[in-house]
């Protein structure tokens, strides 16, 4: 049997509550006032150990060394060329067969303050056939502003390719989410194929489904096949979320290039969350057109994700 999983919870003075756990370094929870003042969890997720160890959909995790997908299942780096695990048809998603979401993470604990906690991992050299050993802090802090900080510090001894986010499923205490309306602050996206593979060059969302820049109902836009798509953002201020019955506002803020929106196609409960994963260029090691994140030896890795709550005015 696998060890139990530790779970830490977080509380600021609005008596909001975010729960962590030490398997993946996730969030299992955030709870946050509705418009009655009540507090209601704002995300989907699984509870027990066993349901945890089954995830399939990466719920609240921290996704790594490489989110999103990698082109068949292999890239090149320094002339060198690196062969991955396949875990999604002919290529590699969210860092492989046991990737930072299936791992025990090292922790302290709560800090005094019952706002902040650290998760540490070391990956070493090879790992799912990623170069370098890589060390990777992920520290959530919950303030008295309702926002849930998570900033992302690495180190590598050799070159390797990162894109860490995380993979939290919001519902904003909604059943669906068409009872949201969005705003992404993008003005290009990077269309896939069939394998949801980008084709190596962003598109203008203008004119196109794809056009979120000002708040718009996702009932009036929503088909089958929903979004899971990259944005190219043009602002810290990612995107935006609002419930339309409970009331419950979510905001994200990163200092990544994108935002992978997903709408929850392939969960249990067909779109009953989304996703706002602040990342960079799903598959941008294979495509030249595309900007990629390399974290050369000895140097840092820093990335930070802001979840704001409120409620609609």
């Amino acid at each position: 049997m696998p060890q139990a999983i530790q779970r830490f919870t977080l509380h600021n003075q609005n008596k909001m509550q975010v729960t962590l756990a030490d398997y993946g370094a996730r969030i299992l929870s955030i709870k946050a006032p509705d418009k009655t003042g009540n507090l209601t969890e704002t995300t989907v997720n699984y509870q027990s150990d066993e349901d945890i160890f089954n995830d399939q959909s990466y719920m609240g995790t921290t996704v790594g060394r490489v989110c999103n997908r990698i082109s068949n299942a292999r890239f090149e780096l320094n002339g060198q060329t690196f062969e991955l695990p396949a875990n999604e048809g002919k290529n590699t998603l969210h860092g492989g067969v046991k990737g930072y979401d299936k791992l025990y993470w090292k922790t302290q604990g709560v800090s005094e303050s019952g706002q902040k906690i650290a998760f540490e991992i070391v990956s070493p050299d090879g790992d799912q056939g990623f170069p370098g050993e890589l060390k990777l802090c992920v520290v959530y802090e919950l303030n008295d502003a309702n926002e849930l900080r998570f900033t992302y510090t690495a180190t590598s001894n050799k070159d390797t390719p990162i894109n860490i986010c995380n993979h939290a499923y919001f519902s904003l205490g909604e059943r669906h989410v068409k009872d949201m309306f969005i705003q992404v602050n993008a003005d290009s996206f990077l269309p896939v194929d069939e394998d949801s593979i980008p084709l190596g060059h962003f598109n203008s969302v203008h004119g196109t489904k794809f056009d979120l820049n000002k708040l718009s109902d996702l009932a009036g836009l929503l088909d089958e096949n929903g979004y899971d798509h990259c944005y190219q953002i043009s602002q810290n201020k990612a995107a935006q979320v609002i419930a339309k019955n409970t009331g419950i506002t979510l905001e994200v803020e990163t200092n990544y290039p994108g935002v992978q929106l997903y709408t929850g196609n392939f969960l249990p409960v067909k779109q009953s969350a989304l996703c706002l994963e602040a990342q960079g260029f799903p598959d941008a090691i294979n495509q030249p057109q595309l900007p990629v994140d390399i974290l050369k030896a000895g140097e840092v890795f820093e990335r930070y994700v802001v979840y704001r709550f409120g409620l609609q005015q």
